[in-house]
């Protein structure tokens, strides 16, 4: 019979070697830093919090999603085989300002969707889809009212007879002042249109979500400050 203290250090070696073997079975993914959601799908679907290590019994064509607030998604493609160790160790990168100000620049609302402002980002992009929508229907409004000004100025000036202009004149008058106010009403709305635009940008410069981003670069940060009843725009730098 052994002796109990061989007996408990050879469990502790058996018990070891399991996990190790464990271990070196499984899929892990680490990442830094850690605390983000991984997902996994292929012929099974599992997730789990960084580090994980899934033993799962997972083989084939899998696409991993790796997701964390405040930083951009990974997004991969992988082979998995049972059996086989494998480990997937990822920098996420942190959203920035700029990302989000180029998005907005051209679409307005993408932006504040990228920084996961996802209700602000579809606000500023209906907003913006619907100034634009009044912009083209006043556009085509201004048009027609253009034509019809122009072609009762033809007859007007086609006119020999100078009571026949008298009695037509106000009939000219009141297209004029049509064309004017369709062109009143579309300056409005491509105003409307651009305000939308200049605010979402403005939005998404001064608003940008500041988080506890781990980061070892160093970085210049333009905040508002509206303390005091003011405002005031604060410069940091962090090393």
């Amino acid at each position: 019979m052994l002796p109990k203290g061989i007996l408990v250090i050879s469990i502790i070696f058996i018990i070891s070697g399991a996990l190790s073997a464990q271990e070196a079975s499984g899929f892990s993914v680490v990442t830094k830093p850690t605390g983000a959601e991984v997902f996994i799908a292929g012929d099974k679907v599992v997730s789990g919090v960084t580090p994980v290590n899934f033993q799962q019994a997972l083989e084939g064509n899998y696409r991993v999603s790796i997701k964390k607030d405040g930083y951009e998604t990974y997004k991969s493609s992988l082979f998995l085989q049972s059996g086989i160790g494998r480990s997937l160790n990822i920098t996420l990168k942190p959203k920035t300002r700029f990302k989000a100000f180029s998005r907005s620049f051209f679409i307005p609302g993408w932006g504040q969707t990228y920084a996961d402002q996802k209700f602000k980002g579809g606000l500023f992009f209906v907003a913006t889809a619907g100034a634009l929508a009044s912009f083209l229907i006043a556009d085509n409004e201004y048009d027609d009212k253009v034509g019809i000004y122009d072609d009762y100025f033809d007859r007007y000036d086609a006119m020999t007879s100078i009571g026949d202009k008298e009695q037509f004149y106000p009939i000219l008058a009141e297209a004029r002042k049509d064309a004017y106010d369709a062109e009143t009403i579309r300056r409005v709305t491509i105003g409307a249109a651009i305000a939308v635009w200049g605010l979402n940008l403005l939005d998404v410069i001064f608003f940008f979500p500041e988080k506890n981003i781990e980061s070892g670069t160093n970085s210049l940060t333009v905040v508002p400050d509206f303390e005091q009843g003011g405002g005031r725009l604060v410069l940091s730098h962090r090393f």
